[in-house]
Parts: structure tokens; sequence; C-alpha cells
């Protein structure tokens, strides 16, 4: 297995009393990551009320935007239910 399991296979643990947890390589642990920023000086953004005021304005230029013809582009999130299967004729 390669990454998460899919939602297909969360279904079949849920349905067989399986934890998925056993299925998700170690790389993705809350161990793993926290050992990825612990030699890493990182400095966090402090609170917006600390931030300085900006010296300008933002303004829209309705110039820049751009219209395409037809129907405008789902935000929607495709999972792998979406993909195209392939397969050989026979």
């Amino acid at each position: 297995m390669d990454g998460m399991p899919c939602s297909h296979a969360l279904a079949v643990c849920r349905e067989y009393a399986v934890d998925p947890i056993i299925y998700v390589p170690e790389c993705y642990s809350t161990t793993e990551y926290a050992l990825t920023y612990f030699l890493v000086f990182f400095v966090p953004l402090p609170d917006m009320e600390e931030w300085d005021e900006p010296n300008f304005q933002l303004r829209h230029n309705p110039k820049h935007r751009i219209r395409r013809r037809g129907r405008d582009v789902t935000s929607r999130i495709h999972n792998e239910m979406d993909w195209v299967q392939t397969r050989a004729r026979q």
C-alpha cells in the first residue's frame, strides 16, 4: 500500500471491525510529524492583533478578471471514485 487507505478500504475496515490505523504508514504518525520539526527553528506568526498596519490599500482591478466562456469550473474535491478506470478488452 502506498499512502493513506482509500474510502473503500475504510468502509471495509468499518464493516469487519478492523482498526484502519494498521494500514497507515508510520511516516503519517504524529510522532514522525513531531520529529520532522523537532530540530528546525520555527517561529510561528504572531497573533493578528500584533501585526503592523500596512502602509498601502488593496484595490480590485476588474480588468484583471478572466472571463471564460461556458459554465464555471466546480470547486468540488475529487476522490478516487472520480478516477476513470481503463480495462483491457477481452
